[in-house]
This record gives structure tokens, C-alpha cells and sequence, in this order.
């Protein structure tokens, strides 16, 4: 099952944490600004990083993004159309992505 929590950034954002519990394994959604996760992490030193989630580039949900990739080399995962800082993999509209386990399936802006 996957835990889901939110992280505050910034005076009026949200950075989202999902947890594995199981496996002590989690993913961030638009972390701009790394020092929250990183925060949670050091809280939580048996838990491994494995994924960044970027659902659009602005500051307020990429700015962290190179922090984090050097310090645990998640995988960044985002947009095709845009540019996102060490992006591992591109995603188009329609795309599956698997994080923690879970299959998801992209849908890009303006098609919800």
C-alpha cells in the first residue's frame, strides 16, 4: 500500500511524499525546493529515494530536482515537451510509468 503525505514548501506549496511502507522505499511529486525531503530523509535514514516526479517545469516544482538526484540518483522522471533538469525519463500523454510498484498512466496538461 502506498502512504501518501505532504510535505510543505515554500509559504503556499506542497511537496507530495509516497511512501512504501513495506519496503521503505519512497517518491516525491514537484519538489521545489529539496530542503523538505531532504529534511525527511535525514528523519528517516532507512528509507531510499527512488523516484522524482515532475508534473510541469516551474521553479516551485523543479528547483530541488538537482539536489536531490546528486545526493540520492533517483530517477527523475517528467514531461517530454518540457525542460526538466536531469530528466531520466521523458513522458508522453498515454505513457505508463511504474513507481513503488504502482503502474500509472500519463496524462498530460489539457487532457483531463
Amino acid at each position: 500500500m502506498i502512504q501518501i503525505d505532504a510535505l510543505p514548501a515554500f509559504s503556499d506549496n506542497y511537496i507530495w511524499l509516497l511512501q512504501d511502507t513495506a519496503k521503505r522505499r519512497c517518491a516525491v511529486v514537484d519538489p521545489g525546493d529539496a530542503g523538505p525531503v531532504e529534511r525527511w530523509l535525514s528523519a528517516n535514514p532507512d528509507w531510499v529515494l527512488s523516484d522524482i516526479l515532475i508534473t510541469h517545469h516551474h521553479n516551485d516544482h523543479v528547483g530541488g530536482v538537482q539536489r536531490l538526484k546528486q545526493l540520492t540518483d533517483a530517477r527523475v522522471c517528467g514531461p517530454a515537451n518540457e525542460h526538466i533538469p536531469c530528466r531520466d525519463l521523458a513522458l508522453d500523454d498515454g505513457d505508463p510509468v511504474t513507481v513503488l510498484g504502482v503502474t500509472f498512466q500519463v496524462l498530460a496538461k489539457g487532457e483531463f
